[in-house]
């Protein structure tokens, strides 16, 4: 019982008797964001623009101070100088990196710079998700980077992509987003299945390992480091059997949540965690499901030592 000290909740559910009363199915954790349209809430607190033609801008400024660079002009030039705008940047960086013998570079750009030109829910997304890199990682200098060398914000672009010819549902158009999803495996090291949804305001920090299960969805402002698995239990008997992650989740390294679980706003999930039970919102999850009680949260702090993280949870 969670109220009995030192005790935890632990996934001990007992398989149902033949008598038992057939359950509801559970609920999604409540986000701000409609999944189904492409209205999109306006962010508050950004540092920087909030549309695609000013943040096109402000990337093109960024890359003319390395034009003169022998070394870095070539790429400068490629995906964003000699470029017309957001959507033809986007897919000249993509169609660069997943690009092989099946997939040519050429066709492969015409395919994105269309699906992101058609898809402007896409392309708002993506604004976002490179403001909030800019917001949550210390390590950004700027948008360019990010938008040309973080190979999470370009996991989760192949993604957003998948995802809208996934939805539309014809098998030729299935298949090719499972064909970006193979490439984006391969070539990233990050396997977001595209039937997934992601709201905007995705970081993926590092990202070499990330693994997003087919009906796992992420709210919007999420912060996901490396090693993490939304997946299944490999017992689910429905078709939907990954995790339901709500708004400003922040999910350490190697965490794995399993299952068809809730996890709601404003969760933090330790490194390394194994959850498989709903977390409400605000808890701190670490260890196998084990839910810190705000004495220990705090006790978790480690301000005086300079050698250590300080953790604001």
């Amino acid at each position: 019982a969670r109220g009995q000290a030192g005790a935890t909740r632990m996934d001990m559910e007992m398989p149902p008797s033949k008598d038992a009363k057939k359950q509801p199915p559970k609920s999604y954790p409540s986000v701000d964001f409609d999944f189904e349209t492409s209205a999109l809430p306006e962010h508050q607190g950004y540092r920087d623009v909030l549309n695609v033609k000013t943040l096109f801008e402000a990337l093109k400024e960024e890359a003319a101070r390395h034009e003169e660079s022998p070394i870095l002009h070539h790429q400068m030039s490629k995906h964003v100088l000699s470029r017309d705008n957001l959507y033809e940047a986007t897919a000249s960086i993509l169609a660069a990196k997943l690009c092989n013998e099946d997939l040519p570079e050429n066709l492969l750009f015409d395919t994105l710079a269309q699906e992101l030109q058609d898809t402007p829910r896409v392309m708002s997304d993506m604004v976002h998700d490179l403001l909030w890199i800019q917001e949550v990682d210390p390590a950004t200098h700027g948008l360019l980077q990010p938008f040309l060398y973080f190979k999470g914000f370009h996991a989760v672009q192949v993604q957003r992509i998948g995802h809208s010819l996934w939805r539309r549902g014809s098998p030729t158009e299935k298949m090719l987003a499972l064909s970006l999803q193979s490439r984006a495996a391969e070539v990233f090291g990050v396997d977001a299945h595209p039937g997934a949804k992601l709201a905007h305001a995705i970081c993926l920090d590092h990202a070499t390992g990330v693994v997003i299960g087919e009906t796992a969805t992420l709210g919007h402002s999420c912060y996901i480091l490396h090693g993490v698995t939304l997946g299944a239990t490999g017992k689910a008997g429905t078709f939907d059997r990954h995790p339901k992650v709500g708004n400003r989740v922040k999910i350490g390294a190697g965490a794995m949540i399993l299952g068809n679980i809730p996890l709601e706003n404003d969760v933090v999930v330790g490194a390394a965690a194994i959850v498989t039970i709903p977390i409400k919102q605000g808890e701190t999850v670490v260890g196998i499901n084990r839910v810190l009680s705000p004495e220990q949260k705090q006790a978790a702090v480690t301000a005086d030592n300079l050698d250590t993280w300080l953790y604001n949870i």
